[in-house]
């Protein structure tokens, strides 16, 4: 083999292996698969992973169904190599093939216009609309026809390197061969074939036209697979229902027996009293059936319960959700966006409904308007479908970020409720990804969603009376204390109203107990500031970036490190000590946050904006709820350091741009629907909120009063009772606490010199330099010793003061 021999195979089989990795990717490309320009927690369906999702989605965005063109021209140019001796890197074929595959992008979508086939693939992709917006404008529709056809003839010349004429011929040539017997022999048996299964698909495809599937035949493929399941539950509830309730049909027919007999035994009675006899008796043999149907809700992982002396809950712990659910079905969505449309068309607003997501409170349908349709026509006629549609509310979204569509979301007839043990059986709820994870509910298309509060860091919740602002603060501190111990996460609740976070009380959780006082709430957030520091002191000595890494380093202390680490914090000033033990997280949860800032609005907002500035990566995380997101409440300094915003129904526009940026919170629906605004993105995504019994947080919550006491911080403790204020009212930098055992010792001798410096009390009386520095300080703060002279020692200034007062 020569040389050229070995370069020629190699080319090629590196084209052969570009052919099976574009036609895999292409193949298994799905829309929910996560890329760089579009980013889920999504499993990737791909079967190349990453990189086959972003490249499949990059060629189908910007070639359509015509992105396979380069899968044929990858295949052909590895044939091509391997056959001939004269070989080349084939450039010229490259630009051809790209030329050729622009022309059918924008043939395609001159004849489909935006045709939306299998898996959402746009059939022309956005060069072909581009193209063809651009010759429309210049050629009109005969002139665009012609020129693409004249573009893709020629271009097919260079790529065969075929004159005319012998074009002509091989067509001539295989237009003969066709109406020969020879083909027709030839092909007889794979007609056969595919005639068997077109009737086969044929019949298939009737069954289902009578079973009315095709009423959902413009939902996305999410909706379809979700219904889908939805429908294997139903069959196997009514299983499950078939075996519960054969005993209970028995009692219920005993107890009907009893009731004639009393019944019979009681005389005469008239025809009301019978009628309404029957009826208190139907009521309740339909409350007695409705009681006992639950659907059985189970963990989707498996969860180690048992850390340290703690136990995490088990989820049998909450009650299960009712067994039938309020959902939308596909007829009341085909109904609805006929509907829709026909009233868009009564304002003079031409397109058409290209999908539609049907979520537990509101349905959301993409639509896609004509060229000459302005968007702020759609966006003023939110009252006008909202009357129309009998929808008790209608937020339009123009555009949806990323689409040529505008999002119109009507309220459902029925609303389904979310429950939040659904959310915790989830494994999405268990995984590192959500470590302190914030419970979102559902999203417009049924899907649930967590996010993490670490990487949010801090949210700003509002919401009018009704509106499920509590309900939802309630569910996010339910979900902490179902995830984690209080080794790994403490609390400090604040709950001035006393009604919502007040059974919370007396949880190991909490560093100090509930708090009702505003006053006191503006000192816990001042402790929390001094927690900060000393847990960036904490990272600094051990060069850890974040909390997470500063725990897995001290983890792996022996115990002769945490013994010399104890040592020197001893000797060691207070407001030099650090910690080296692992830490946990801590979430300030405050409720009703407009009382504080009505108290004392300079301190509270000067603390507020100090830990959201800084206090992420020590662990210290702020939830601020409120009821009315007024100007002087959600202040600028405030909504700049905090990025996560959850909005539930408020007021009026003014409240909602104030905590979204924008309007629309105030069309939402009331118990639970919000928007929810992420950091870096622009637009908020709707949800419906979680709930939880009130019978559910009362078990949670005894679950953990039965574990043990509250362990409270003994220093918050003293700011939250004001003894560290007073003590620094009295003292600017030390207090009596702060002096040292052996200080009238030390201070007897250091009154006899003339100079003293840090080393020489090191030397002659056998200290630690850090405990030496302190006396220093100590003493000029007493005024014993004057100021600092450089490297020089410190002059004694007068004998000992406290002798002579």
């Amino acid at each position: 083999m020569t040389y050229d021999d070995f370069q020629r195979d190699i080319h090629g089989v590196l084209w052969l292996s570009l052919a099976i990795f574009l036609g895999v990717s292409l193949f298994s490309y799905h829309p929910s698969d996560p890329s760089m320009f579009f980013w889920t927690k999504a499993d990737i369906n791909n079967l190349f992973g990453f990189l086959g999702s972003n490249v499949s989605y990059i060629l189908y965005k910007m070639f359509g169904l015509f992105a396979w063109v380069f899968v044929f021209m990858a295949g052909n140019l590895s044939y091509q190599t391997f056959k001939s001796q004269d070989w080349g890197f084939g450039l010229k074929q490259i630009f051809l093939y790209l030329i050729l595959s622009v022309i059918l992008c924008s043939l395609s979508q001159a004849h489909f216009m935006d045709s939306i086939f299998y898996k959402n693939i746009v059939v022309g992709g956005v060069i072909g609309n581009f193209v063809v917006n651009f010759l429309i404008k210049t050629l009109n529709w005969w002139g665009l026809v012609i020129s693409l056809w004249t573009c893709l003839f020629i271009v097919t010349l260079g790529l065969t390197q075929k004159s005319l004429k012998d074009l002509s011929e091989i067509i001539y040539k295989n237009i003969k061969f066709i109406f020969s017997k020879k083909f027709l022999r030839a092909i007889f048996f794979p007609l056969q074939i595919i005639k068997v299964i077109f009737l086969f698909v044929l019949l298939k495809l009737r069954a289902l036209w009578k079973t009315g599937s095709s009423q959902i035949s413009f939902l996305s493929l999410k909706d379809r697979k979700k219904i889908k399941d939805n429908q294997n539950e139903e069959y196997e509830d009514e299983e499950y229902e078939d075996e519960e309730y054969e005993d209970e049909y028995e009692d219920e027919e005993e107890d009907e027996c009893e009731e004639d007999e009393e019944y019979e035994e009681g005389g005469n009675y008239s025809e009301d009293d019978i009628e309404k006899k029957q009826k208190l008796k139907s009521e309740k043999k339909i409350k007695t059936r409705a009681t006992k149907k639950k659907r059985k809700v189970k963990m989707k992982v498996s969860i180690k319960r048992k850390l340290g002396h703690w136990t995490l809950p088990k989820i049998s712990i909450l009650s299960d959700p009712p067994l039938t659910r309020e959902r939308v079905t596909p007829q009341e969505i085909e109904e609805k966006s006929a509907l829709l449309k026909q009233k868009l068309e009564q304002f003079n607003v031409s397109g058409e409904i290209v999908n539609a997501f049907p979520g537990p409170a509101v349905t959301l349908f993409e639509f896609k308007p004509d060229i000459n349709v302005r968007v702020s026509r759609i966006t003023d006629l939110a009252d006008d479908l909202s009357l129309a549609l009998s929808s008790e509310s209608v937020r339009i979204i123009a555009p949806i970020p990323g689409r040529n569509v505008v999002g119109i979301e009507t309220s459902n007839l029925t609303r389904e409720t979310v429950y939040l043990k659904d959310i915790i059986a989830d494994k999405k709820f268990w995984t590192e990804d959500c470590y302190l994870p914030v419970s979102l509910g559902q999203d417009v298309g049924g899907f649930s969603n967590i996010v993490d509060l670490r990487k949010i860091p801090h949210m700003l919740v509002a919401g009018s009376t009704g509106s499920g602002k509590s309900v939802f603060t309630v569910s996010v501190l339910c979900s902490f204390i179902f995830r984690h111990t209080p080794d790994s996460l403490r609390l400090i609740l604040v709950d001035p109203k006393q009604v919502d976070l007040a059974i919370f009380d007396n949880i190991p959780h909490l560093l100090t107990p509930v708090i009702r006082d505003p006053k006191k709430a503006v000192r816990v957030l001042n402790w929390a500031i001094k927690e900060m520091e000393k847990r960036y002191r904490s990272m600094s000595q051990f060069n850890a970036r974040g909390l997470e890494a500063f725990n897995s380093h001290v983890k792996k202390f022996s115990e002769k490190q945490i013994l010399e680490h104890f040592q020197f914090n001893q000797d060691c000033p207070k407001r030099e000590s650090y910690y080296y033990e692992e830490q946990p997280y801590i979430a300030i949860i405050v409720e009703e946050f407009a009382d504080l800032m009505a108290v004392d609005k300079s301190n509270v907002e000067q603390a507020v904006v100090r830990l959201a500035q800084m206090a992420r990566a020590c662990g210290i995380h702020l939830i601020l709820a409120m009821q009315s997101p007024r100007k002087d409440v959600v202040t600028g300094l405030i909504k700049t350091n905090i990025p996560g915003r959850a909005s539930f129904k408020v007021a009026s526009k003014t409240d909602s741009r104030i905590i979204l940026d924008e309007g629309g919170a105030e069309r939402l629906l009331t118990r639970g629907d919000m928007l929810f605004l992420a950091p870096g993105i622009s637009k908020p995504k709707r949800y419906h909120g979680p709930w939880l019994p009130d019978e559910d947080i009362t078990d949670l919550i005894n679950f953990w009063k039965g574990q043990g006491d509250p362990l409270y911080d003994e220093q918050a403790m003293q700011f939250l009772n004001g003894q560290s204020e007073e003590r620094n009212n009295s003292a600017s930098s030390f207090d009596n606490d702060d002096k040292d055992e052996r200080y009238d010792e030390i201070l007897e001798a250091v009154s006899e010199m003339k100079i003293v410096s840090a080393s020489l009390l090191q030397r002659k009386f056998r200290l630690g330099y850090p405990r030496a520095a302190r006396m220093i300080e100590l003493f000029e703060q007493a005024g014993i010793v004057g100021p600092p002279q450089g490297s020089k020692p410190r002059q004694v200034l007068a004998n000992n003061p406290e002798a002579e007062v």
